[in-house]
């Protein structure tokens, strides 16, 4: 290895200037290139750099090791740290070595005579013990095979922009290839909460079978729909199997446990009060429609379930109530669905609550008009 001050002037004239920073990155570069068995980094090409700060000494470090990024042997770690990690890929032997905090208040001691504090860091990092300047620590190196130098990997292009990627840089999410800058995009869209509604009623009226077919009919249409269902009771629900690694692990004291399969993923939860919908709503952001079961309180659109054995209305005076499920006819002032007229009540909920435009033959109605025309059609099944 050649003098530091030969070593410093090469560094300089690399750097543009001679700064405190270009002699702390000559003194690292120099340190760890010893320690990790290297001798002559610029005829070598076993050893490989990682730096956490992109500032004067990681041009000093460049320029002593001739490691450089278009060499892929220099790496970037975007840490804000005074630090650099010199690893040998032949022996794997590897060093990291850290400035330490507490030299520059040091350096005054060592230059007392020096014009100026700068001054004084620079003539103090030139002569500072090793052990005094830095902190030096032994360190496995990690490194994936697609970081190393040499490395070819298949090129793929993203879904997005099509742009191309080289070295396993590409993200999947949902299904989809995406470069890193596309991927950050996505996840930095804010979720929104899909649309709801609520199909409210009394106990035995329906609710849940005509929710299967409401379900069955939007899906068909391409529609991705969740759902949600409202329990009264407050007595512990058993929503896992006996005996299964996951309700062995709830039983244990665990307060969430997941369960995660090629193709699903579930997950159980205690919680220490009552969740609202809205809570719930916040993990279901990838469907186009959220249907409930009950929940008739919340603030939410509503359909009711009317039963001819139940006379009592749950929901009449609701502001929020669009539409009645009711086998029998009446003067209704509402949107009013046979229990069977799947159809026209899919047709009404796309208009109503996900905003697909009327057909360009079907005019405008008003509520009362729209109430004659289900029953029409009801007339007709």
């Amino acid at each position: 290895m050649r003098s530091l001050d030969e070593l410093l002037k090469e560094s300089s004239t690399l750097h543009g200037h001679s700064c405190a920073g270009q002699i702390l990155g000559v003194r690292m570069a120099i340190l760890g290139c010893r320690e990790v068995g290297i001798d002559e980094p610029k005829v070598c090409k076993k050893l490989i750099v990682c730096v956490e700060m992109d500032r004067c000494a990681t041009d000093a470090i460049q320029a002593v090791t001739g490691c450089s990024l278009g060499k892929r042997t220099l790496k970037f770690l975007d840490y804000g740290k005074m630090a650099a990690t010199f690893i040998n890929s032949d022996t794997r032997e590897a060093v990291r070595i850290l400035a330490r905090d507490d030299a520059r208040a040091l350096a005054p001691a060592y230059c007392p005579d020096a014009a100026n504090p700068r001054e004084a860091q620079k003539r103090a990092y030139g002569s500072m013990p090793d052990a005094v300047l830095f902190s030096i620590r032994q360190v496995k190196p990690v490194i994936a095979e697609e970081n190393m130098p040499g490395f070819r990997g298949q090129r793929v292009d993203c879904d997005s922009c099509g742009e191309g990627i080289n070295f396993r840089r590409e993200i999947h999410i949902a299904g989809e290839t995406l470069c890193i800058p596309c991927a950050d995009s996505r996840r930095s869209l804010p979720k929104t909460k899909p649309p709801v509604l609520l199909i409210v009623g009394y106990k035995k009226v329906g609710k849940t079978r005509l929710l299967e077919s409401l379900i069955t009919e939007l899906c068909s249409r391409g529609h991705r729909v969740g759902c949600i269902k409202h329990h009264h009771s407050e007595a512990p629900v058993l929503v896992d199997v006996p005996g299964t690694d996951t309700w062995r692990f709830r039983k244990a004291g665990a307060k969430s446990v997941a369960l995660v399969t090629p193709t699903h993923v579930a997950s159980f939860h205690d919680t220490p009060e009552p969740t609202s919908l809205d809570e719930v709503l916040e993990n279901l952001t990838s469907v186009d429609i959220v249907l409930g079961e009950g929940f008739h309180t919340e603030m939410h659109p509503k359909i009711e379930v009317v039963s001819d054995q139940e006379p009592n209305r749950l929901c009449r005076k609701d502001q929020n109530l669009i539409a009645l499920i009711k086998q029998a006819e009446g003067d209704e002032v509402i949107a009013t669905f046979a229990p069977d007229s799947i159809r026209p009540l899919a047709d009404f909920i796309e208009v109503k609550i996900l905003a697909k435009p009327r057909p360009a033959c079907q005019p405008q109605r008003g509520r009362e008009s729209e109430s004659h025309q289900t029953a029409m059609a009801r007339k007709s099944i």
